[in-house]
């Protein structure tokens, strides 16, 4: 097993990596499980929403890795710019886009973008974070 990933190893401006996932269906009917149904069609968008924040989350973990223990998820923003549709594969890359140290803390911002068929817009978010070494 490789180092955990240091404060010092944050780059801003650059990507860290990229992975896929697909909207599945394995992925609605554990959706549906937490929800208590299967979702319909005036419920599928709000699904779609909720899997991109899931595609965002696991993109971060899959990237960002190995993550020191003591870590602080501080705060998450998403904004949906489409849905994925299921079936969809989508591309989600992350980046980091600032660190600084504040109040002795050291402080990690990381963007994720998500892209679906034809580089077609899904999601862009930000995740803050606060790195404990």
């Amino acid at each position: 097993m490789s180092e955990p990933i240091s404060f010092v190893d944050f780059k801003p401006g650059e990507v860290m990596g990229s992975v896929s996932h697909t909207y599945s269906q394995e992925l609605s009917d554990a959706w549906g499980e937490i929800f208590g149904e299967a979702a319909s069609e005036s419920s599928r968008r709000a699904e779609a929403a909720g899997v991109a924040t899931v595609m965002m989350m696991r993109a971060y973990l899959e990237v960002v890795t190995p993550r020191p223990p003591g870590n602080i998820h501080a705060r998450q923003q998403i904004t949906t710019q489409g849905t994925p549709c299921l079936g969809e594969l989508i591309s989600n890359q992350i980046s980091c886009t600032s660190k600084e140290v504040r109040r002795g803390r050291r402080y990690v911002e990381l963007k994720a973008v998500g892209s679906g068929n034809g580089q077609r817009p899904i999601y862009t978010g930000h995740i803050t974070l606060i790195w404990a070494t």
